[in-house]
């Protein structure tokens, strides 16, 4: 198969999904931005979904996500990505995004720390196409979340079998792989995160579980969510024209 590197380097997530192969050539970029700051004051909604939001910890159980099994197939291409573009109903906007099929995510996928390995520690801003170029990726997915005035990486983050952090049970939805391949959609206690008779091998936290079974959940993720894990907007998901905002967990 060809081995074109093909990037996505949106910046205002800290973190990267990587999908690895082994050799990579041909790089093709498409163009970068800067990393986002905070809103200015006086922009967007002047309060969250909730007027006092106390961000709870769930240690122990309590706790709301589904588990899949992968795929194993390990045929070529190992992933492949189609462009689509679609209208929201109701409103004028068209959406464009992108839908990248991975065939043996356990083998292939990595979430990887800005910069490399020890970039959360360091506290360290980096692009994802510069993060995933070094790492030889051939698709990189923009993923997680920071603090844009200290650059510490926010939730739980596994990378390649390594415990980076965990958020100590604070809800916001994660996508995780299992070392058995299971792969995790939802919201975990820290129980969850660290059980070790089936340990994750990737994870990364998110703001706000899109869908689920085929049904929007949105409401029901704000209910749950600690929106003080993104600071570049709010968890309003309507603006006074009915149409939806833009949230940011994406699932492979």
């Amino acid at each position: 198969m060809a081995t074109a590197s093909v990037k996505c380097p949106l910046v205002w997530l800290l973190l990267g999904l990587c999908v690895r192969l082994s050799e990579t050539g041909n790089t093709r970029v498409s163009m970068g931005d800067d990393v986002l700051q905070p809103y200015a004051h006086g922009h967007g909604p002047s309060r969250p979904h909730r007027h006092v939001r106390d961000c709870q910890s769930v240690v122990h159980g309590n706790s709301t996500y589904e588990s899949h099994p992968s795929s194993r197939d390990g045929g070529l291409p190992v992933a492949e990505s189609t462009a689509f573009v679609s209208d929201v109903p109701r409103s004028s906007r068209m959406v464009y995004g992108h839908i990248t099929t991975v065939r043996d995510p356990l083998r292939t996928v990595s979430v990887l720390e800005p910069g490399g390995p020890g970039g959360c520690g360091m506290k360290q801003r980096a692009p994802v196409e510069e993060t995933a170029e070094a790492a030889g990726c051939l698709y990189a997915q923009n993923a997680g979340f920071f603090s844009t005035s200290t650059g510490r990486c926010l939730g739980n983050v596994v990378s390649d079998g390594r415990m980076v952090q965990d958020s100590g049970g604070l809800q916001n939805a994660q996508f995780g792989i299992r070392k058995d391949g299971t792969l995790v959609f939802g919201y975990l206690s820290q129980d969850d995160v660290l059980d070790q008779s089936n340990p994750f091998v990737q994870l990364v936290s998110g703001v706000v579980w899109l869908l689920r079974d085929g049904e929007v959940y949105i409401n029901q993720s704000l209910e749950a969510e600690c929106d003080e894990t993104q600071e570049t907007g709010t968890h309003c998901t309507l603006t006074h024209t009915g149409k939806l905002l833009p949230v940011s967990l994406q699932r492979l």
